[in-house]
């Protein structure tokens, strides 16, 4: 099946649905699996959120042992937006908390602040009004997680790295041309990654926005991804039009944005299981 998407029935794996795909040779669409399914023995449980926006205090989390947000955890970034993130994540049962940035944590974006502070006009009013001293630090305010940025973490055995880039999109934070600049963060990934986390899709991958017609993932992280590192996840989020779980048979791809297109929180956290590396 050369250049396909295929659609498994969730029960039966009968296939259902097939569609063009210009990346891979074999691509399937995973129904998640429901809450109440028992954990297998020796596995960790993971639950994947990403692109909660602020808009956290009606979202129904599940049982699980990490938690993965994949950035967007704010409007903003403002210091007040973080503080508020990181109380939520410390009414979490969840014995670990892993986080990255994605392109609305303006203030964790060292580079785009100090060319914005800069400008004669003002995009993003609230921030562009911040002292140095107000957001130089906030990183500090995630005090509940582990947070990531182009860097990597060892959590119940599984090696995690987070990097929070994105093809240059209107502007925002942690915007890159596509391109080197993209493949010289990601060639920063080392191998032997187990769960890989960025804050948008590779190309292919739950990255198709209908409204543009278009799909909008990385090139350079789909090749990187298949061709490199090949994790065993790939969580992600920042196109909210393409939330939902894919596997090229090896890497599981888990778009886990929790806000939709018009950015409602309606879109349930997706948990994942995963053996235990082994001790060897």
């Amino acid at each position: 099946y050369p250049h396909v998407f295929m659609l498994m029935h969730p029960h039966s794996l009968s296939l259902t649905h097939v569609f063009g795909n210009p990346t891979t040779t074999l691509t399937v669409w995973v129904d998640p699996i429901p809450y109440d399914t028992p954990k297998p023995s020796g596995h960790t449980r993971f639950v994947c959120v990403s692109d909660t926006h602020s808009r956290t205090d009606g979202v129904q989390m599940p049982y699980g042992d990490v938690l993965l947000h994949t950035g967007d955890f704010t409007e903003l970034g403002l210091p007040s937006e973080v503080k508020k993130f990181n109380d939520w994540l410390g009414s979490l049962p969840y014995e670990f908390k892993v986080v990255i940035a994605g392109n609305h944590e303006l203030t964790f974006d060292k580079d785009f602040m100090s060319e914005l502070v800069k400008q004669d006009y003002y995009r993003f009013p609230s921030v562009s009004k911040l002292k140095p001293e107000d957001f130089d630090d906030v990183q500090s305010l995630l005090s509940n997680c582990l947070y990531l940025q182009d860097s990597d973490v060892t959590v119940k055995g599984f090696r995690i790295y987070g990097t929070p880039w994105t093809p240059w999109f209107n502007g925002w934070g942690f915007n890159l041309p596509r391109g080197q600049s993209l493949l010289d963060k990601w060639n920063m990934i080392p191998e032997g990654i187990d769960i890989l986390m960025t804050h948008g899709p590779p190309l292919g991958f739950r990255d198709w926005v209908p409204k543009e017609l278009q799909r909008v993932g990385c090139v350079e992280l789909l090749n990187t991804v298949q061709r490199r590192v090949r994790p065993k996840l790939h969580a992600f989020g920042g196109i909210h039009e393409g939330y939902g779980i894919m596997t090229d048979g090896y890497t599981t791809f888990i778009n886990a944005s929790t806000c939709t297109v018009s950015f409602q929180p309606t879109n349930p956290p997706i948990v994942f299981d995963l053996p235990n590396p082994s001790s060897s």
